[in-house]
């Protein structure tokens, strides 16, 4: 349970860069409201990586669930334009940088390279697909028919 305590503040900060530049992770919705003890918080940020280190890994595992159901969904529909294939690649790195910016300081070395195995199998598969569509389009483009 949490209590909050309203006091008031005799002091004035020095310095506000110093309190800028700390950076933390943002739990929760951006704009949404949270009442704790008739008090309305607009954004909660949690400082503290041991702290923050569960939640973090709450926020990813849902986004990567997400991303590999998106990503089989790709890589098991008949394109012939090759379009799933580079939306699938996109996606991973999409992930990938979203992690390495946000997530990286809150979860685990061990944590961090599972996903990486499992993305790069994704991504070495839709590689893989896309260059094999892009033989078989130029290898049927170089045919000519015979008939007369």
């Amino acid at each position: 349970m949490y209590v909050l305590e309203t006091k008031k503040n005799k002091f004035k900060l020095q310095q506000k860069d110093a309190l800028s530049n700390i950076e933390g992770l943002l739990f929760g919705v951006k704009n949404k409201h949270y009442k704790i003890s008739d008090q309305e918080i607009v954004s909660l940020i949690i400082y503290n990586k041991k702290l923050a280190h569960p939640i973090a890994k709450r926020q990813v595992e849902a986004r990567y669930k997400k991303l590999i159901a998106l990503l089989t969904e790709l890589l098991v529909s008949d394109d012939d334009t090759g379009n799933c294939y580079n939306e699938a690649l996109n996606q991973i790195e999409k992930f990938r940088q979203i992690i390495k910016n946000k997530y990286r300081d809150y979860l685990t070395k061990k944590e961090l390279e599972e996903m990486g195995k499992q993305l790069a199998l994704f991504q070495k598969e839709a590689k893989n697909r896309f260059l094999e569509l892009q033989n078989t389009l130029y290898i049927n483009k170089g045919q000519r028919s015979s008939c007369k």
